[in-house]
Parts: C-alpha cells; structure tokens; sequence
C-alpha cells in the first residue's frame, strides 16, 4: 500500500520542543449565509487563546440547517473566513470532518472541500476518491524533530442518514431499521465498511513504515452504538460529564469500534452531533465522548457551550488527557449571548 499520500500534511505537524501536542475539537456551530457569526467567532477565539492548541479540529456540522446553511462556495468561503480566523492569523493547523448538515443545501462535501483546502492552515485532505465519502484522512504528528511518527490523527465520514443509505445501496425506500429501546430511534448513517477496511490497511501500513504500532485519536460527527453503551455502564466505563439527550447513533453497528479495538492502536473516538452531550467514558480500554456544541441558535444550553482539548506527551503518546473547556468560564455571561 502506497502512503505517500499519509505521510504529509500541507503544514507538518510536530509534538513541540517540550514533548507536548494539543488538539481542540469544536462541532455543531452550524452557520451558514446571513448568519451573524461573531458571538461564535468570539467563542473560538476564547477558547483558542485559552488552550493554545497545536491542532483545531472541526467535528462536523459546521453549516447548516434550516435559515442557517450555505448554498454556494461563495456562502461558504465568508463563513468559514470568520470561522478560520483565529486559527489563521495565529498560524494554527486546522481541520475539518463533515456532518449530517454541511452538504443539505446543494453544495456537496466534495465541492466544500476545495474550498476548504484553499486556506493556508487547513490541513484536511479529501481522502481516497475509491471509498464512501469526503474527508477520509489520517495526519501523522511527528517527533519534534520530524524523524518518527509519534501519533495518528483520523478523521471519518461518517454521512448523513438512512435515506442516502438506501439509496446508495439499492434497498427500498421503505425499508425499516430498528434501535433497541434504550437508543434514541435516530435515522443516521455510519462510517461505511470500504472507510473502515482503508483505516485498517492505512494503520498497518503506517505501522510497517515507523516499525511501531502508533497510537491514534479518531474523529467524526455521529457517535457510534458504543457510545451509548457508555450511558448504559456508567460505573464500569468511568462515565464523567453531561448527558441531556439520548446518544443519537446509527441503528446500523458498522463495525468500526471493534476494528480499532482489533488493531490496538485508536485511544479514543469523539464525535459532536449530539449538542447537549459532553461526556466521556472508556470501553474496552478506549475513551469514547463527545466535544458538547458550539452554535448560538441551534439546540444549546448556555454553560455546555465549548471545546474539548486532547493533550498528548511525546514521552508516552498513548496516554492521552481529556477534558472540555467551557465558553462560560472563559468569557462569563457575555459568552451566552
């Protein structure tokens, strides 16, 4: 296998002089054309200048719906100019997986993504055009001297709903699927067997290139069934944070989690999608959660509104520290409106 295409981002990414690499995950703004986006702006910066991150990381709906949404790469490119902005002028990498809504109104996620990779510090790449979906990549973080892959950053597709899914394989429209009654009935889609067998082969090919199994964080928009199995186990999965709506996964167990698991080297699997959920836990020795939301119009709850930070050290890159930051803490009760 080839991973030429694996071994380089647009912006090297390094651990820093000190052993250290932080990530910020944000999801659910949900912005789009007409939207006056410097409450969210404002938000992102704070928690930006807070947590000083070596990597952003967008987890999907980042436009849309409703009023809310972009149509054309001209919407586009304004909001993601204000969106990008305290990454771009502080010349931090920054990257993107897509969610359920970035692609409802028209403008598709392969279209997006030009526009995406036009800007200087976006380091998301538009992943192999031979499998499901946009955004299927993985960025390697280097050793501060830019010798040895420390660790893996994935990203996944994880689509829309189960609509697209019986269109795209031919089952009929009608077709029922079923949640235990446990889960929220949700109609969300999944990663896709051909992304998880790319993720399998990439993460051994990189493992025969570094001559080490490399630890890795996975990212993308819908959780998947294991986390609500999290919700189920509290004490046995170490469950800490909120949780005010049901975990909204696919009906459909694509398989994912126990190819990670499998493979040994994914740490943990965060997703958005839920905006009132921010929790984490840890099943079968990996930390699965999610960021909470960071829209100002859309589903919110004023004192979960934030980020999640991934802080990683170079001296042991599996061992991996979580925690959210809360746009309240940071700004007060301006940060609420």
């Amino acid at each position: 296998m080839d991973i030429s295409y694996d071994l380089h981002t647009k912006i090297p990414l390094r651990f820093r002089a000190d052993g250290k690499f932080r990530i910020l995950m944000v999801s659910d703004i949900h912005g789009g054309a007409g939207y006056a986006a410097d409450k969210t702006i404002r938000a992102l910066q704070a928690l930006v200048d807070e947590t000083k991150p070596d990597l952003v990381l967008f987890g999907g709906d980042t436009a849309g719906p409703g009023v809310i949404h972009i149509e054309t790469a001209e919407q586009l490119r304004e909001m993601l100019d204000g969106l990008s902005s305290p990454m771009e002028n502080a010349g931090i990498p920054w990257a993107h997986v897509y969610g359920n809504h970035d692609d409802n109104f028209g403008l598709s996620n392969a279209e997006q993504q030009t526009v995406y990779e036009a800007y200087p510090h976006c380091v998301s790449k538009a992943g192999p055009a031979d499998i499901s979906g946009v955004g299927n990549y993985v960025l390697p973080v280097y050793s501060a001297d830019g010798e040895r892959i420390l660790f893996n950053v994935f990203g996944l597709d994880s689509h829309s709903g189960m609509r697209e899914f019986t269109e795209e394989f031919g089952l009929p429209a009608d077709t029922k699927f079923f949640q235990p009654s446990s889960l929220a009935q949700s109609g969300y889609d999944t990663v896709h067997f051909d992304q998880i067998a790319w993720y399998w082969q990439t993460s051994r090919a990189l493992e025969q290139y570094s001559g080490a199994k490399i630890p890795a964080l996975m990212f993308l928009h819908i959780p998947l069934p294991e986390h609500a199995l999290i919700t189920m186990h509290r004490d046995d999965c170490k469950f800490e944070g909120g949780q005010l709506e049901d975990v909204a996964c696919t009906p459909l167990n694509g398989g994912l989690f126990s190819a990670c698991l499998q493979r040994g080297d994914v740490r943990g699997i965060f997703c958005g999608h839920d905006h009132v959920n921010d929790f984490c836990g840890e099943y079968c020795g990996i930390k699965l959660g999610y960021d909470g939301f960071l829209s100002y119009h859309a589903c919110h709850k004023n004192l979960i509104r934030g980020g999640r930070v991934f802080d990683l050290s170079a001296d042991d890159p599996a061992k991996m520290e979580t925690y959210m930051v809360r746009v309240h803490d940071l700004l007060g009760d301006e940060g609420n409106s």
